[in-house]
């Protein structure tokens, strides 16, 4: 009933009559290191950055999404993967046995997140849109890059982006980094960086356990955005943990699209299969091979938008059941490289209507470096269809009247190991459009070809657990 209500047509000189736009192909090989310019080697004010190495284009490790499962994985990944059949199950079986907070005993460290507030800056959803699609190795639609490239820094009161504290050498010198379960590096910006200007600089000067290691690294899109440096060692310090000896991707160059960036680099979660960093140690396997935890997993929790003290936290080592309601839902990894599980079904549970099932289903990457839920252009016009005066646009994409809570109250659900996991109507309003009173961005966005990306709207509503041992994902309602 609900969906065969009118669609309206904007009427407005910036929107084209017909605004379904291609569906982007995956990029192969995406990351080309050969199109930087690596001719200069890093000098660190003094200090030689030692046994330089240059990291040709790797293509197989490096191209691109984990929905590719032709690519082949390290020896440790393939055991993690062998052992899911047996462990990880579409049950809630498993929960009980993994360690809790509120136990004795038990090794964990939390990082608080905060969203971004009044207090600082965030990107607007077009930029969050392209960024999400870079990463991923998607091609970005030319008019979405040019919108992007126009729009200033603003503040919208939009929880967009989340950041946790992490210290970086010693004495620590605290950055604030991007916690990615999509990635599997650690970087951020170094002081030879000029065009760094937004985001604090690590000083290998004034770290007593900086360690020169000098490999070469580079990322560049198909789009031109690109990040590029070189390697060092240094500790890492959350909290009360301290790691030393990680490696870590100091920038010394970088396009707009990471300039504009409103955090200080990223902290990745992911498997090393993702790293572009090849051979790397990763963060998460560094703390888990060191025993530094109780159980090799971490879980996230994020809060609503709306909530202003505090934001979330990632806690390492443990589950914190008075976070969520209910039993962990589990469900095994297509394969340990990004944490990517299989998605059921895609339903509209309308208030007073019922619900509506969608045919939108298959492989879904679950990443907290991703604000938005991505999906495929036709799963995207799916989920449209049911929002009254929807509309997609070649320049802003999808749109919804930002009324639209009222006139569709409910939520949208997402149907994994055989259970109904809810997103509010109210967290898939965006921003409003500028210069179209009465539209706001929509949080569901097109550009995946054949998988579906849950970023943080989905894990503002949803407690998950990402166990390493088991590689395997588990998933329960979180508590506000």
């Amino acid at each position: 009933m609900w969906k065969q209500l009118t669609i309206a047509t904007i009427a407005f000189e910036m929107l084209c009559s017909s605004t379904a736009f291609a569906m982007p192909q995956r990029m192969r090989g995406g990351i080309n290191l050969q199109a930087l310019d690596f001719s200069a080697a890093p000098v660190l004010d003094g200090l030689p950055v030692s046994g330089m190495q240059f990291l040709m284009d790797s293509g197989e490790e490096n191209k691109g999404s984990n929905a590719d499962s032709s690519h082949e994985n390290s020896a440790n990944e393939g055991e993690q993967q062998s052992s899911q059949n047996s462990s990880a199950s579409s049950s809630s079986n498993g929960a009980s046995s993994l360690a809790d907070i509120s136990q004795e005993g038990v090794n964990f460290f939390k990082i608080p997140v905060t969203a971004h507030k009044s207090s600082g800056s965030r990107v607007s959803t077009m930029a969050a849109r392209v960024r999400t699609l870079q990463k991923h190795m998607l091609n970005v639609p030319g008019k979405w890059l040019q919108v992007v490239e126009s729009l200033p820094v603003r503040e919208y009161g939009f929880g967009i982006e989340y950041y946790g504290e992490v210290g970086v050498g010693t004495p620590p010198q605290v950055f604030k980094l991007d916690l990615d379960t999509g990635s599997g590096d650690v970087w951020l910006a170094g002081q030879q960086c000029e065009v760094c200007s937004r985001h604090k600089k690590f000083n290998p000067k004034k770290s007593s356990s900086y360690k020169a290691e000098g490999r070469k690294w580079g990322i560049s899109y198909g789009d031109g955005s690109f990040a590029s440096g070189y390697t060092i060692r240094d500790t890492v310090t959350i909290g009360n943990l301290t790691v030393p000896n990680q490696v870590i991707g100091l920038a010394t160059n970088e396009s707009r699209a990471y300039q504009i960036d409103t955090v200080d680099g990223l902290l990745g979660l992911a498997y090393s299969g993702v790293s572009f960093i090849p051979g790397v140690t990763t963060f998460l396997d560094n703390i888990i091979e060191n025993d530094y935890l109780s159980e090799p997993v971490f879980s996230v929790y994020l809060r609503e938008k709306d909530k202003e003290s505090f934001a979330g936290e990632y806690l390492f080592g443990a589950i914190d059941k008075s976070r969520f309601s209910g039993e962990l839902t589990w469900v095994p990894l297509h394969q340990p490289k990004f944490w990517e599980i299989e998605l059921d079904g895609v339903s509209f549970n309308v208030d007073g209507v019922g619900k509506e099932q969608m045919d939108i289903r298959g492989p879904a990457i679950i990443d907290t470096g991703t604000t938005l839920i991505v999906m495929s252009e036709d799963q995207a016009k799916e989920f449209h269809r049911g929002i009254p005066s929807a509309e997609n646009s070649d320049i802003y994409g999808w749109i919804m009247p930002c009324n639209t809570e009222q006139v569709v109250p409910g939520n949208l659900t997402f149907t994994i190991g055989g259970v109904d996991f809810a997103v509010p109507m109210k967290n898939l309003i965006r921003e409003p459009v500028k210069g179209l009173d009465g539209w706001c961005f929509s949080a569901v966005t097109s550009g995946a070809p054949n998988f579906v990306i849950l970023g943080d709207v989905f894990l503002r509503s949803n407690y998950v657990v990402f166990d390493r041992r088991n590689a395997r994902v588990g998933i329960a309602p979180s508590k506000h």
